[in-house]
């Protein structure tokens, strides 16, 4: 299959709520297309909804780096959202666990 199919299997899973099945077609897709932008921002919310938050951290964050270097600030600071609340919501989590907190974006970009 290729990126673009793979990228589209996911989206279907995820509509599903195939979400495990999902997050494996998306990272199929961007093993292929290791700058496939949507498949990192769909796998990213897909993961959180199989409880791996902080993978739909890193994907958020990989999105972000990739819309950069593309020179699209805008796209990148969009993301900013739904990165910021994961991370919120990981902090709460944690918080109640008496763990320490999640890391915020990399310093540096």
């Amino acid at each position: 299959m290729k990126a673009q199919e793979l990228y589209q299997k996911g989206l279907d899973l995820g509509r599903e709520g195939q979400y495990k099945e999902a997050v494996e077609a998306f990272t199929q897709a961007i093993n292929l297309h290791p700058d496939f932008v949507e498949a990192y921002i769909y796998r990213a919310y897909d993961q959180t909804r199989t409880g791996d938050q902080h993978g739909g951290v890193k994907d958020f964050q990989k999105a972000m780096d990739i819309y950069r270097a593309r020179g699209r600030w805008d796209i990148a600071d969009m993301l900013l959202v739904p990165l910021n609340a994961l991370q919120n919501e990981i902090k709460f989590e944690q918080e109640d666990q008496g763990q320490p907190e999640v890391e915020d974006e990399p310093k540096g970009k």
